[in-house]
């Protein structure tokens, strides 16, 4: 196995048009997801492409929280550094997670594309999330509109990986349910963690 670098545009843009692929409902779509061993590890670091959004929510929560926001330059850009290290971690952890438990259910052959495509999926949940943090900072909103907003993304982005994970899993809907389910709570408790770590 060669050395694993940073996605090019062309892979990018080739695996979110599995992905759109996949979602529609063809799940030829895979086939444009690269699952080898080395596209599997590639893919983790398409959260280079996720990054400038990840900062961008992790400079909405610094703004929102003026009372414990860091006094030096050095300590707003710590904030962020350790936000992103756990919203990498949030990446990672589902893949340890799943390994494990991949033989008894069944799906051992299935793992490095389900861990592909999950990693491609995240490019494209992050922007997903960005959109209604977007809205609130540069539009005024009625008070919990925004909240009500994040939600509704929020429960669309779980449907959509549910048929991502369904299509990589041959149709399997109890076992596509429990793998979502997995990974929402490992992302659910990185978040937390991450917000501990920062004092929120």
């Amino acid at each position: 196995m060669g050395a694993v670098g940073l996605p090019s545009r062309q892979e990018v843009g080739r695996s979110l048009a599995g992905l759109f692929t996949t979602l529609e409902g063809d799940r030829r779509g895979l086939e444009q997801i690269d699952s080898s061993l080395e596209g599997m590890l590639r893919s983790f670091l398409a959260y280079a492409w996720c990054w400038p959004a990840q900062t961008f929510l992790w400079a909405g929560i610094w703004r929102d929280m003026p009372d414990q926001q860091p006094d030096t330059v050095w300590g707003t850009i710590s904030f962020i550094l350790t936000g992103s290290i756990f919203d990498f971690l949030a990446w990672v952890l589902p893949a340890l997670l799943l390994y494990p438990v991949s033989q008894p259910f069944g799906f051992r052959k299935q793992f490095l594309p389900l861990i592909a495509a999950t990693n491609w999926f995240g490019l494209i949940a992050t922007y997903l999330a960005f959109l209604p943090a977007t809205v609130s900072y540069f539009a005024p909103v009625p008070e919990g509109l925004d909240a009500i907003l994040s939600l509704a993304v929020y429960g669309v982005t779980i449907w959509f990986y549910f048929r991502l994970v369904r299509a990589v899993l041959n149709d399997e809907a109890i076992l596509a349910a429990l793998v979502t389910l997995v990974t929402l709570v490992s992302s659910l408790l990185v978040s937390s963690l991450a917000f501990g770590a920062l004092g929120i």
